[in-house]
This record gives C-alpha cells, sequence and structure tokens, in this order.
C-alpha cells in the first residue's frame, strides 16, 4: 500500500479516571517502551506522550457518539525518524487493542484511522 503524502501524526482520545502514570503504564505493557520524563513514553519507535485534554467534560465526555471528544486524556504520538511507516501503524492498532483489552475507551484520530484495528475504534461506540 502507498503511504506517501500520508500525515503520520495520531492523536487517541482516551477516558479514564486513572492518573496518568498508571495509563503510561499499562501502554509500556502494550507496545514497550519505558516511562520518560513527564508524560512520556521513551519508545523505538514512536514519540508518545500522554497529555490533558484541554476539552475535557465530566458530562459531555459520555454523550455518544462524540463524548470521546471530551475525554479526560490525549495521546499524542509521532513516529520516530526512520522508521517504516506500516511498522509504526501497526504499533498504533496494537497500542489500541491493548487499551480497548484493559477497559479503556480509546479513539483514534489520524489520516490512517481507516487502517487502523477497528478503523481506530470510532464505530465500537456506536455499538
Amino acid at each position: 500500500m502507498q503511504y506517501n503524502n500520508l500525515n503520520l501524526f495520531c492523536k487517541i482520545y482516551l477516558d479514564t479516571d486513572l492518573d496518568r502514570a498508571i495509563v503510561l503504564s499499562d501502554i509500556s505493557r502494550t507496545i514497550g517502551g519505558q516511562p520518560g520524563p513527564y508524560s512520556s513514553l521513551v519508545h523505538g519507535i514512536c514519540d508518545l506522550d500522554v497529555i490533558r485534554n484541554d476539552d475535557f467534560n465530566e458530562q459531555k465526555r459520555k454523550v455518544l457518539p462524540d463524548g470521546f471528544l471530551f475525554s479526560k486524556y490525549l495521546i499524542e504520538i509521532e513516529p520516530c525518524k526512520g522508521i517504516r511507516t506500516e511498522t509504526y501503524i501497526t504499533t498504533i492498532s496494537r497500542l489500541l487493542e491493548g487499551l480497548w483489552e484493559r477497559g479503556y475507551k480509546a479513539v483514534a484520530s489520524c489520516d490512517f484511522e481507516e487502517l487502523l484495528l477497528n478503523k481506530g475504534g470510532y464505530n465500537q461506540l456506536q455499538e
């Protein structure tokens, strides 16, 4: 598949009341890497940060289908230099799968959602 001109920045809306350190630990268990400074994950495939969502809203986050936009956290992800696009996208799919298996509500927002497991998770919210 051609990945030319594909913006590889990915944002995952993650809703949980757990502490950010626990979220980072769960991410590390899912895709590897070590929690880094602040809210980052040191990983060989991608640069990853877990940040608070400025749009977080306690009530709106529960409203389907677009409540995910008001999730408590955002995971911002970019590939490391020299990493194959296919490897990067596979890693994000593995991350989403691991988050869902741990009971997190997670939805990816990126130019390549269609290539991710369950198309990034948006459709799962409506089931």
